[in-house]
């Protein structure tokens, strides 16, 4: 089935993905981490003490998508979503009027949790169990909402900024999430006309041998551990670096501009490399993927400490766009084709806790280091590992009945 027919076929439900996930950027640091200078000198805070806030919230809401992401495998997803995006509508209201270090936090905290946690991992869920002979194409599709958030997202957010001010614009997102997204994805849903998700897994195991493991089996087996850190990689790097992507251009000399221009090509890449990747990945074991897909983010860390000029920043943007692209159909049909359908949603909150609370230690850790230089030295480092352990093949083999 060719991607035209794909679409034609899911129309539906891949448009519910891709909402999803794209009003999920608003929980993305890319996202929030535009608006630094304005708390920063609002609140009059210390960099640290932004930082610090922003990886406790992230640190809290990575536990708690660990016992709260497992619930959409009993809940319907209909009632589930619609759990999510009023929490996090709710929580663009509290960031847009906080006024000291604890509204922060609780606002911090439930945008993280909605936004980055929760309605990505809506997304990827409900499209892996309800398509599951085309996974790689359904996530890549339903993933390109956050390539489009990257492209129009940050240029929105200065000009909303510059215009009306932090608290104009993040009201101005809440309206637009209640108004408009929430009752599109409810229109959405009713239309795919899904069925009861314990029939859905129930009819996935009808069609496969693969053993459905249990969270439980899945932490228990070492192998999985030692691929977790590749796993999580891209979130933990990336996030460290765009969480203070305006001290990065400050230290080089680039202009803010040249970072929307960076940003704006790294939303192309990432659009491009996974609709590319998702028929690749439905056409042979991702495993295959998975061993070199982060070799272009090292790469690019490796162009962002060689250079002073612009054309390094565009380069690193690109690279690691496109082990971003390669990540979301890779990493997540290897989860469903390896561990099954049945407990989909509960392993998956288990590695999306995992990546953000890495995402969440990641702000302040990268606050300690002494200059960029030495931040890139140790990224570089982290990414040759953990590509290496992937290269020993200590992938989790399918297991049958």
């Amino acid at each position: 089935m060719n991607y035209l027919q794909f679409v034609k076929s899911n129309k539906y439900l891949l448009l519910f993905g891709f909402l999803c996930v794209f009003v999920g950027n608003l929980g993305q640091t890319f996202f929030i981490s535009l608006f630094n200078k304005d708390l920063i000198g609002n609140l009059l805070l210390e960099k640290d003490s932004l930082s610090l806030v922003y990886s406790l919230a992230t640190l809290i809401s990575g536990f708690t998508v660990f016992f709260v992401g497992a619930k959409i495998d009993d809940i319907e997803v209909k009632k589930f979503m619609s759990m999510v995006i009023i929490g996090l509508i709710a929580s663009c209201v509290l960031f847009a009027n906080s006024s000291n270090l604890v509204m922060l936090f609780f606002s911090y905290l439930g945008i993280r949790l909605c936004g980055q946690g929760l309605m990505t991992h809506i997304a990827v869920t409900t499209l892996m169990r309800y398509i599951p002979q085309h996974r790689g194409k359904a996530v890549s599709l339903s993933l390109q909402g956050m390539a489009f958030g990257e492209m129009v997202m940050p240029l929105l957010a200065v000009i909303l900024l510059k215009n009306y001010g932090h608290t104009a614009s993040w009201m101005t997102y809440a309206m637009v999430a209640l108004v408009v997204i929430f009752p599109l994805l409810l229109w959405l849903l009713k239309k795919a006309d899904l069925v009861p998700v314990h029939q859905a897994s129930e009819a996935n195991k009808e069609e496969v041998t693969t053993k459905d493991w249990s969270r439980a089996e899945v932490m228990a087996d070492w192998r999985f551990w030692l691929i977790l850190p590749a796993i999580i990689a891209p979130a933990f790097l990336i996030t460290g670096l765009f969480f203070h992507q305006t001290l990065l251009i400050d230290g080089k000399g680039w202009t803010l501009n040249w970072l929307s221009i960076g940003l704006m090509m790294y939303g192309l890449v990432h659009f491009a490399g996974a609709i590319a990747t998702g028929p690749l990945v439905d056409a042979s074991h991702p495993r295959v993927y998975m061993r070199w897909y982060l070799l272009p983010l090292v790469a690019g860390m490796v162009c962002l400490y060689m250079g002073q000029d612009k054309i390094w920043l565009i380069a690193f943007m690109v690279l690691a766009g496109l082990t971003v692209a390669s990540s979301g159909p890779v990493i997540n049909s290897f989860y469903a084709e390896v561990f099954g359908n049945s407990h989909l949603g509960a392993i998956r909150a288990l590695v999306s806790a995992t990546m953000i609370i890495s995402t969440g230690i990641a702000p302040y850790l990268f606050s300690l280091f002494d200059s960029i230089e030495t931040f890139l030295t140790f990224a570089i480092g982290y990414g040759v590992v953990a590509s290496l352990l992937i290269q020993k093949k200590l992938l989790a083999e399918q297991n049958t009945k």
